[in-house]
């Protein structure tokens, strides 16, 4: 594989390109590390068949060149590169743990294209996976089974089911690190409480708590 260093003014997007590609944060990976891969380009049209978004974003920066690998392809054989280039990025997954573990590694998040936000909603996804699963209604007595949202594997919802709710109300998610043990009892203790005061969640029952221990009403307009 030959590699060439080409003016971006010779060079031009392939026409029919279905992918949205965000060009913003592939500048701030150009403007960070350089190009450390080329695009791929037919040399029969000089359309770029891998790599517009990069293109794109190379011209944003204000580059003159950009490194390039050149096929020799008909239309439906450059048409064939553009849809499986897109399609192979579709189909590929995550192991997250792996993933985190590599989030981890680094000094900053910095020029990772990953935020604390995200980073933490990674590490939430992970403790949420390892938590254990109900194999019967034993844990939760008082309640059927999505009653409060729960799917019927898990404890708690996903943090999917959570989206709408946190997106758009003031609902925020606090995220505790229990063993499973403690975990089950917690849930089992806190469902007699429930049933005992009459409150219909956890989320309120933790608050109801809190509350009677400090002496304070929460500082909201539901009590």
């Amino acid at each position: 594989m030959i590699i060439n260093r080409v003016a971006l003014s010779e060079l031009k997007q392939y026409r029919n390109n279905p992918r949205k590609g965000n060009v913003s944060l592939i500048a701030d990976s150009l403007d960070t590390y350089g190009q450390y891969k080329p695009i791929t380009v037919n040399s029969n049209t000089k359309e770029i068949l891998a790599g517009n978004h990069t293109f794109q974003a190379a011209q944003s920066l204000g580059w003159a060149e950009i490194d390039v690998v050149w096929v020799d392809v008909d239309d439906s054989t450059a048409a064939k590169i553009v849809a499986i280039d897109n399609r192979s990025s579709d189909t590929g997954a995550y192991d997250k743990q792996v993933l985190a573990d590599l989030l981890k590694s680094v000094n900053d998040l910095s020029g990772t294209g990953y935020t604390t936000s995200e980073f933490d909603d990674l590490l939430a996804e992970i403790q949420e996976m390892d938590l254990p699963t109900l194999s019967g209604s034993s844990y939760m007595p008082t309640l059927e089974v999505g009653e409060t949202g729960q799917n019927g594997t898990y404890f708690t919802t996903s943090l999917a089911e959570y989206v709408e709710r946190y997106n758009q109300k003031t609902t925020r998610m606090l995220m505790c690190d229990y063993d499973n043990t403690t975990y089950i009892w917690l849930i089992e203790k806190l469902a007699q409480y429930r049933t005992t005061t009459g409150i219909t969640n956890n989320a309120d029952a933790i608050l109801k708590l809190v509350e009677d221990a400090v002496g304070e009403k929460r500082p909201d307009e539901t009590v």
